[in-house]
């Protein structure tokens, strides 16, 4: 039982580390971004098509100006991020596991960094068009810098995180964990689920974003089975001829 609490306590302290890390390491980008902060917030503006956002209180300004700072603070420590989540997990995997995992490292990265430009390319652009086209001759516009960078950053976020579902999938696969049968036979579960973190990621919550969101989702949700097909039939064929 001692040796088990001492256990437990070295845990608590390992995890209480990593997450100093990754607050560390948000902050010096964020600190970094901050110097960036009022030309991306220019940029970031822009999408909307409109010539200004607005604030309504004399703090409002700074405060944005705080939130694209952490935003490009989270971007660029990303893959510090997921190298101090692995840190913290490996040690506890064999060593097939290990080497596995490890060799997703820069696959998530690169599927996060395509979620953003599919979020600020595709899903902003085309989801603001929509939302915005409900507007009117008496019915203008009026955009709040404030709600407009939370619309814009929960959609880039969620993007981002959503588009490591299909690794996340793949990964559990190659480990054994989930079964490839298994979750074919049971696809449209599978799908609703995707769909239900769509709904949740996305800020907007109309049907149009959802859309946008998740068909991209479910071709990757696709892919990864193929994928992990592919690569369960080739080790099934090692094995057969070792």
């Amino acid at each position: 039982m001692i040796e088990k609490k001492l256990s437990f306590i070295d845990h608590l302290e390992e995890l209480r580390k990593r997450i100093l890390y990754v607050i560390a390491g948000v902050g010096i980008c964020a600190i970094i971004g901050f110097i960036f902060s009022e030309p991306v917030l220019n940029t970031i503006i822009e999408r909307t098509g409109m010539q200004s956002a607005y604030f309504f209180s004399p703090i409002e300004a700074f405060a944005a100006r705080i939130k694209v700072a952490l935003f490009l603070g989270i971007i660029v420590a990303f893959p510090f991020i997921l190298y101090q989540t692995w840190a913290f997990i490996g040690p506890g995997l064999t060593r097939t596991e290990r080497s596995v995992s490890l060799s997703y490292l820069s696959s998530g990265i690169i599927l996060f960094a395509v979620g953003i430009l599919f979020g600020y390319f595709i899903l902003i652009p085309f989801g603001l068009q929509f939302l915005l086209g409900f507007g009117s001759e008496y019915l203008q516009p009026l955009i709040n810098v404030s709600k407009y960078l939370n619309f814009m950053f929960w959609c880039l976020l969620g993007s981002g995180f959503l588009f490591q579902l299909p690794l996340l999938l793949y990964f559990l696969i190659r480990l054994g964990i989930v079964d490839i049968e298994t979750i074919t036979k049971h696809r449209a579960e599978s799908i609703i689920v995707v769909l239900v973190l769509c709904a949740i990621i996305t800020p907007t919550g109309d049907f149009f974003t959802l859309l946008l969101m998740a068909v991209p989702l479910l071709l990757l949700f696709e892919l990864s089975l193929i994928v992990a097909r592919i690569s369960q039939r080739r080790r099934a064929k090692q094995e057969t001829q070792s």
